[in-house]
């Protein structure tokens, strides 16, 4: 990730607002300011969030626009505003906002990048806190954070499903949600492997950070008493050819 897709001056530090759509707002103005996206983008922002919420854990928010809103993103960027203080996001504060702009064929890449920085809780912290605008961009910039490396050291009542990814999303921040969601609800161990790495799948920072797009091929991995349920649940939703 370069400056040329999170400018410095895109980073503010020490922000203020009352909620979410504020915050969005602001975040969604500085993509604006910085040519990344026109007007209509930050309306689409929070559009999305009207949908399913983009909090993704360790304070941090990754607010974005609907698919519908690909003609108003001018090129790939991001924006960031920290708010110490923590503004209202759902059952927790966000502190860190990143406002994301990414060409359909950029966005998978971006979230894995940042994925490695979102898992971090200590990292993520010291971020919310500082007063360095500089220190944030650089750390954005140049971590290389990435996802488990997968093994092959699986109980023998593991079960497994290899399956090529139909979702037009990928893993996205949209299906990753909705898998963490639906996983959560069954008494299993679920995990996804993509392109040598494996995530656990009640992780949205973890699923993130695998970068599997659409097409790729993938392998679920369930253990449990719920193990089948949980796998076919998983299955239907990278599988999923609706938006």
């Amino acid at each position: 990730m370069t400056d040329t897709v999170l400018a410095p001056s895109a980073v503010i530090v020490g922000a203020a607002a009352k909620d979410k759509e504020e915050a969005i707002d602001r975040v969604g103005g500085l993509l604006v300011e910085h040519g990344y996206v026109t007007p209509d983008y930050v309306g689409a922002m929070r559009d999305r969030e009207a949908i399913i919420s983009t909090y993704l854990g360790n304070g941090i928010a990754l607010p974005h626009g609907t698919s519908e809103a690909q003609a108003t993103i001018l090129k790939t960027g991001l924006a960031v505003v920290q708010y110490p203080a923590g503004v209202p996001w759902g059952d927790e504060p966000a502190r860190l906002v990143i406002g994301v702009a990414a060409t359909s064929g950029e966005h998978i890449g971006i979230l894995s990048r940042l994925a490695g920085i979102l898992g971090d809780a200590e990292l993520c912290d010291r971020l919310a806190h500082s007063s360095d605008a500089l220190e944030i961009h650089r750390v954005l910039t140049t971590w290389d954070g990435s996802s488990d490396e997968a093994t092959d050291d699986a109980p023998a009542s593991e079960i497994t499903r290899i399956l090529q990814i139909s979702n037009p999303h990928g893993l996205h921040a949209r299906p990753a949600a909705q898998i963490v969601e639906r996983v959560r609800g069954y008494d299993a161990q679920v995990s996804i492997q993509a392109g040598g790495k494996r995530a656990d799948a009640r992780s949205i920072t973890g699923l993130l950070g695998l970068g599997a797009s659409t097409g790729d091929e993938i392998t679920i991995r369930a253990d449990g008493a719920q193990a089948r349920d949980a796998l076919a649940a998983v299955e239907a939703i990278v599988t999923s050819a609706s938006d």
